[in-house]
C-alpha cells in the first residue's frame, strides 16, 4: 500500500489529515477484507457506517475550502463526493455475502484513494499554483509511478526512455504514464534541473551538439 508522503499534501493542514486518515483506513479495511472475524458481519456493517460519517465531515470541510479558495471546478468535485456517499450507502444496504461485500468496501474504498484523493483533489493545488494551466502532472516521476502501479500491472509492460536539460540523465517511464503525457499533453519535471522531461527521440540520436538536441527537444516548453 502506498504510504503518506508530502507529495499528496493539497497544502491545507487539515484536510491533509483528514486524508492521511483516510489512506490508514484504505489499509485496514484491506487487512479486514482478509480476515476471519466470527463478527465479521457486524463489524463490517459499523466500519461502513463510520466510513460514511467520516467521509460526509471530509467532504464538507473540502466544499468550503474549495468555495473559499474559488475553486472552479467545485460543482463537479461536489457530484464526486455525492457518489461515494451513494456507492457506499448500497453497499451498506446490500450485505449478504459478507466476504464479498468486505472485498467490495475495500475495492470502493482503494479506488477513490487512487482516483479522487491523489488525482482529482491534487489538483486543488495545482490550481493554486497554477500547475493546472501548464498541464503539469502535481508528482515526481517515481511518486507518480508508485501510484500508476496501484492500479496497473507496470511491470509488464513496456518502458520508454526519456531525458531532460540535465546532460546524460535519462528517466525510465511506464507505459501507462507515457500514453497519459503523450495523448493529454501532460508532463512531469525532473528534480534536479526542474525542467519537464520528455519522450526521447531515437531519430535524432545521430546529433553530436548538446544544444542543437536542446533546443529540437525542449523548444515547446
Amino acid at each position: 500500500m502506498l504510504v503518506w508522503s508530502e507529495e499528496f499534501s493539497i497544502k491545507n493542514q487539515h484536510l491533509d489529515e483528514q486524508h492521511k486518515a483516510f489512506m490508514q483506513l484504505v489499509a485496514e479495511t484491506g487487512a479486514f477484507a482478509k480476515s476471519t472475524s466470527p463478527n465479521k458481519a457486524q463489524e463490517l456493517e459499523s466500519r461502513m457506517n463510520a466510513a460514511i460519517e467520516s467521509a460526509k465531515e471530509h467532504f464538507n470541510d473540502e466544499e468550503k475550502y474549495m468555495q473559499h479558495i474559488g475553486y472552479p471546478f467545485l460543482n463537479q468535485h461536489k457530484t464526486r463526493h455525492r457518489e461515494l456517499i451513494s456507492n457506499l450507502s448500497m453497499l451498506l444496504m446490500d450485505i449478504e455475502d459478507v466476504e464479498h461485500s468486505a472485498k467490495e468496501f475495500y475495492e470502493c474504498l482503494h479506488n477513490w484513494l487512487i482516483v479522487h484523493v491523489l488525482g482529482e483533489d491534487k489538483q486543488i493545488e495545482s490550481y493554486r499554483n497554477r500547475l493546472h494551466d501548464v498541464k503539469e502532472i502535481p508528482y515526481s516521476l517515481e511518486q507518480k509511478t508508485k501510484i500508476l502501479a496501484e492500479t496497473e500491472n507496470i511491470r509488464e509492460g513496456k518502458w520508454h526512455k526519456y531525458i531532460c536539460l540535465c546532460l546524460l540523465k535519462e528517466f525510465q517511464v511506464c507505459d501507462a504514464l507515457h500514453k497519459i503525457m503523450q495523448e493529454e499533453g501532460t508532463f512531469v519535471r525532473c528534480k534536479v534541473c526542474k525542467q519537464p522531461i520528455v519522450y526521447r527521440d531515437s531519430s535524432l540520436d545521430d546529433e553530436d551538439n548538446f544544444e542543437t538536441l536542446a533546443k529540437k527537444y525542449f523548444k515547446q516548453f
